[in-house]
């Protein structure tokens, strides 16, 4: 009588990838990228138009620096950047393409997004550089009782 092998499939068989797991791995991680960019498109959608943050007439900015504040009620950060003495901008935080949060560069006088090396304009926040379609959501700023300033 023959002895019947306990385990019958070998180890080079376990190990091969057929034609169709192989397309069947592709198309799941081609719909997690899709899914993905889907997802932080939504995610970081622009805040409602006409959005303004009043500041105290002590806010200070000083030139080429930048101040991160809070959005109140909503949990979101805008960045506060004098580019010039006259002019006071601001901008949401989230980066257009995927949400990550934008940091400002004084020595390149522009923000600049980590994530994916995008950059975007100090006064208008349209894109530069990089993967975003779209510039950051401006925020009006009014300081005290005037009303919002942009560039």
């Amino acid at each position: 009588m023959k002895k019947r092998d306990v385990f019958p499939v070998s180890f080079a068989e376990e190990r091969a990838i057929t034609r169709r797991s192989f397309l069947a791995a592709a198309g799941g991680a081609a719909a997690l990228v899709l899914g993905g960019e889907w997802l932080g498109g939504h995610l970081a959608a622009a805040p409602e138009p006409g959005v303004t943050i009043r500041l105290p007439d002590t806010f200070e900015v000083p030139l080429g620096a930048s101040r991160a504040l809070e959005l109140p009620g909503s949990g979101r950060q805008v960045l506060v950047v004098r580019p010039d003495r006259e002019t006071l901008v601001a901008f949401d935080r989230r980066c257009p393409h995927l949400g990550c949060p934008v940091l400002w560069s004084a020595e390149r006088r522009r923000f600049e997004c980590p994530c994916h090396a995008a950059a975007f304009d100090a006064r208008t926040g349209r894109v530069l550089a990089g993967p975003p379609r779209r510039g950051l959501a401006p925020v009006g700023v009014e300081i005290g009782g005037t009303r919002p300033r942009r560039s």
